[in-house]
């Protein structure tokens, strides 16, 4: 088909950000053998990792301003939502690691632990890019997603194998079409699946309801800021949360890992690693450091070496490039009166892939987006950026399947 039919596909599959197609290059990313063994084998440690960081922010929730958490600059609210026991222990069963490839090399950027959107982009576009090569390996993530989904309701109580499932999300938001992906998925597994706005749902004291819909597993995609945001519209959620009467995934523990400083806490000499962690943060994890004032000057200096994010960033907001900003733009990023870190700067790699819109190949920078259920490798949600901000939800970046070689 030509580029038109082509977008005109993928538009129709539902992969869409509003309005506009969510993959606009027909250039899969390709993986080899040797490449996609180097992924398998360093995701399993790298959460293993993450789990001591979990334990850590665990530990000490109820010293509240003096938590770990908060020092790290976990707001007082979302910490006492993280204090409410979920029904399982993962904070973040379903999450997304930003990563370069630098020389074949996995170096992890961001963790987005609230939940990711494009796991369902990325199940109906696999098949529509591997029917193109029929030599290669796509690895879907949404059943995964409902292996999770099911394992995680088992584990807070949800005692029948056919439950009901709401996806919630605040009205309005571009990432809307992927819902009815998950949903019709979730259904095709035998799960009555609804998607729904905060308003649509009521709590009585004993169900949430959707509706007339009872509700036993709420698959989350509001993040922990709205519910601090909205926190009326949200408060039948958070009351059958509270009360237990609802499975929540994620669950709202996820505002201790989203957050951008827990790499900063990797790098912190204080923190108990082992000589293999440490080596393994110093291989994978670009030094992060959280801003304060003994290292301001230092900042200034180095400004091309380094990248400013606030910690509780979304969507790119707040990012600062300092290789392309002025010395006065770095400053006021530098004096912004929030918690942020600096992230030492990593070659961007570049590929080139055909973009449908112009019928030409183009250069991307690309971020893998390794995709972790239960700390396994779930697939990834690639994405392709024209500058170096690779954010789908900021109108950075679109995505493209993963292909692998067979093995």
């Amino acid at each position: 088909m030509d580029d038109a039919a082509w977008l005109a596909e993928v538009t129709a599959r539902g992969a869409r950000h509003g309005t506009a197609p969510v993959c606009v290059h027909r250039t899969p990313m390709f993986l080899n053998a040797a490449e996609a063994a180097r992924w398998r084998r360093v995701l399993p440690p790298v959460h293993r990792l993450l789990r001591k960081v979990r334990a850590a922010l665990l530990a000490d929730l109820d010293r509240g301003a003096d938590s770990l958490a908060a020092r790290l600059g976990t707001p007082l609210d979302a910490i006492s939502w993280a204090q409410i026991d979920p029904g399982f222990p993962d904070v973040a069963p379903l999450a997304r690691l930003d990563a370069y490839a630098v020389d074949g090399q996995p170096f992890f950027l961001e963790l987005n632990a609230e939940n990711p959107a494009g796991m369902g982009y990325a199940s109906v576009l696999g098949p529509l890019f591997a029917a193109e090569h029929p030599g290669r390996l796509f690895l879907d993530p949404v059943p995964h997603v409902i292996r999770t989904v099911r394992a995680l309701a088992r584990e807070w109580g949800v005692a029948r194998h056919r439950f009901n499932i709401v996806i919630v999300d605040l009205p309005g938001v571009a990432t809307a079409p992927e819902f009815d992906v998950l949903a019709s998925a979730f259904r095709a597994a035998g799960h009555p699946t609804v998607v729904a706005t905060p308003d649509e749902l009521s709590f009585d004291g004993q169900a949430l309801r959707a509706g007339d819909l009872p509700v036993d597993v709420l698959y989350r995609r509001f993040l922990v800021r709205d519910l601090r945001a909205h926190p009326e519209a949200l408060g039948p959620v958070l009351a059958a949360y509270r009360a237990r009467r609802v499975c929540m995934v994620n669950s709202l523990r996820t505002c201790l890992l989203h957050n951008k400083a827990i790499f900063a806490l990797l790098h912190d000499p204080s923190f108990p690693l082992s000589p293999g962690e440490r080596r393994l943060v110093s291989r994978h994890f670009p030094l992060t450091l959280l801003v304060s004032p003994g290292n301001r000057e230092r900042l200034r200096r180095e400004r091309e070496r380094w990248v400013l994010k606030p910690v509780d960033a979304h969507g790119g907001q707040g990012v600062v490039l300092g290789w392309l900003a002025t010395e006065a733009e770095w400053e006021e990023a530098l004096s912004r009166p929030v918690a942020q870190v600096a992230q030492a700067r990593v070659p961007a790699p570049i590929g080139r892939f055909h973009d449908a819109r112009t019928g030409r190949e183009a250069p991307r920078v690309v971020d893998l987006g390794p995709v972790l259920a239960r700390g396994k490798l779930a697939g990834f949600l690639c994405r392709l950026a024209e500058g170096e901000l690779a954010n789908v939800s900021a109108g950075k970046a679109t995505m493209v399947p993963v292909l692998e070689a067979r093995r």
